[in-house]
């Protein structure tokens, strides 16, 4: 029994180390957000693996969902959801720290303020629409953000 029971616990807990140690790192932005890991374990994706996601400083996320589309700036995050939260086709979000989340079906005059003074987004990519895994994998190689380890919660679904 003790035969079987060690390799288990052995690749159980190399599991653990592994993700604790990958997705509870994130990028800090210039506009007081992160972009970093939802969680470390996702039991509602496949292999558990969980999405990366624009967040506040404590690890709150801005927007739990998927994100299709995400422009970043150095006042502002905005993008497309592709999830059905709103309706079928997603929603369009803005996030300032100082407005909060905006949704365009919520208030579109706010929304297109935000993304109006917004300026120049997602410094030299030249790929138009990228999403947050991407863009977090892209950011950690460059020598001008910080990468470091962020407030995640251990488990979501």
């Amino acid at each position: 029994m003790g035969v079987l029971l060690i390799p288990i616990v052995l690749v159980a807990l190399w599991v653990v180390i592994v993700f604790n140690n990958t997705y509870r790192t994130c990028v800090r932005l210039a506009n007081g957000a992160n972009l970093g890991y939802e969680a470390v374990f996702d039991l509602g994706r496949p292999y558990l693996k969980p999405i990366a996601v624009p967040r506040l400083e404590d690890g709150t996320p801005i927007v739990r969902d998927s994100l299709w589309s995400i422009k970043i700036t150095p006042t502002t995050i905005y993008g497309l959801s592709m999830a059905p939260a709103i309706d079928e086709r997603g929603y369009r979000f803005a996030w300032r720290n100082d407005v909060g989340l905006v949704l365009e079906t919520d208030n579109p005059t706010v929304y297109e303020h935000l993304v109006a003074e917004a300026g120049h987004a997602n410094w030299d990519i030249d790929i138009n629409n990228v999403g947050t895994q991407w863009l977090l994998n892209e950011l950690a190689e460059r020598p001008d953000f910080e990468v470091g380890r962020c407030p995640t919660s251990l488990i979501t679904w």
